[in-house]
Order: C-alpha cells, then structure tokens, then sequence
C-alpha cells in the first residue's frame, strides 16, 4: 500500500491562493500544519453550529462534517440572510417565488407567512390601523421625496443656463418663460409639501399610539 502523503507533499504546486484558504480555514499557520487548539478540540464533538473559542483566543464554528474560523464576515452573511429569507420561524415556504422575495424585501415576510400574520390582526381588530399606519409611512416617504425634488429644481432654475458642447464650445440658453412664476410655483408646492408632512407626522403618532393601546408595538417602525 501507497505511503499516505502528508499535507506538505501534496501541497506542493498547489496555487498560493488556494493553499492560504485551506490554512486559514483549518488553523495552520506554517508549512509543519501548526494547529491552535486544534488537538484538544477534535477530542470533543459538537453540534452543527456550535461555536467555541480555543486556547489561543480563536473563535470557531461547527459545520457539517467540518469546522470554520468565525470572522466579521458572518455578520455579513447574517444580515444578507434575513434581507431574503422570510423572518417567521415557523415558514414551509420552498422555494420562494418572485412574489415572496419581493415581499420579503418589503415586510420581512413570505406571502404565506404574511397573510397568516395579517389573519391574526384581523381576528383582534388591529388591521385597519396595522394598514392605515403602512399607507401613512408610505405617503410620508412620497411627500418627503417630492418635497426634495422640488427644492433641487429651486436651486437650479436660473434666467439663463450655459450648456458645454461637445467641440468645447459653450453655449448660452434663455428660458422663454417666466422664471419668477416658475420660482413661485416651485415655493407654493413646497410649502404645501411641508404642510402635507406635519400632518402625516400627526397621524403617523397617533397611530402608534393607537398600535401599543392594542399591544402590538412591534408594528411601529422605528
């Protein structure tokens, strides 16, 4: 029988990057396959998922049939995770269609998983605010919105505007229109804008006043 080769022999040749992901995963450190705590850990089992801290102040993490080095890039992958998964526990959902992802994007929730949840406000009388508290943000991140656009157009309309062609030359435009109407147009829907987003602000708290008198504080959005 062929002699086992060790992890040196067949490591030669193999492309640098490679090599250094396999050393980093498993703990070595050096061509003589250093390995912290890795002795005394291998003695003792662990659950797929379970992490742990050695003697040398390394974190690791069971996987199935393997072990990794745990690094701030987990936490990455965690929240990456929860942007596209369905956040109730309990979700069958396999595989998700266009619509749950989109959805879950949205309320963090499956089509499934989110018409069950909506089913239960329903039955305690909580919807109609539940909805009318989501068409209220929605409307005060439009208004919001507007209101930005329009005090950018503001900003920028001018009497006469200089525009760069593309041999270098620069040309003048005059508006055939009356800028000072424009500018107080532009003011008018403004302030209306302001106006509009007190009184979505006023309504948005007294919804979520009325969302914690009904014990469900997790609907407002913080």
């Amino acid at each position: 029988m062929a002699k086992r080769k060790s992890f040196d022999e067949k490591s030669k040749g193999m492309h640098k990057t490679r090599k250094l992901i396999i050393d980093t995963v498993f703990g070595r450190t050096d061509n003589n396959q250093t390995q912290f705590g890795y002795e005394k850990e291998a003695e003792q089992k662990r659950e797929v998922g379970e992490t742990w801290i050695d003697a040398d102040g390394k974190e690791w993490r069971q996987e199935k049939g393997f072990k990794t080095v745990v690094t701030e890039m987990d936490d990455v992958r965690d929240f990456l995770h929860k942007l596209s998964h369905c956040s109730k526990e309990d979700c069958k959902t396999v595989p998700y269609s266009w619509a749950d992802k989109k959805l879950i994007s949205k309320t963090g929730m499956c089509a499934t998983c989110l018409a069950k949840f909506e089913g239960g406000l329903r039955i305690d009388g909580t919807f109609p605010f539940y909805e009318d508290y989501k068409i209220t943000n929605n409307k005060l991140g439009y208004v919001r919105d507007y209101k930005d656009k329009m005090e950018e157009a503001l900003r920028g309309v001018k009497e006469q505007m200089e525009i760069v062609t593309e041999d270098g030359r620069i040309e003048k435009w005059t508006w055939e229109v009356d800028i000072e109407k424009v500018k107080e147009d532009l003011k008018k829907d403004i302030n209306g804008a302001y106006e509009a987003i007190e009184l979505l602000i006023e309504r948005k708290r007294l919804l979520e006043e009325k969302l914690v008198e009904l014990n469900h504080p997790e609907l407002i959005k913080k």
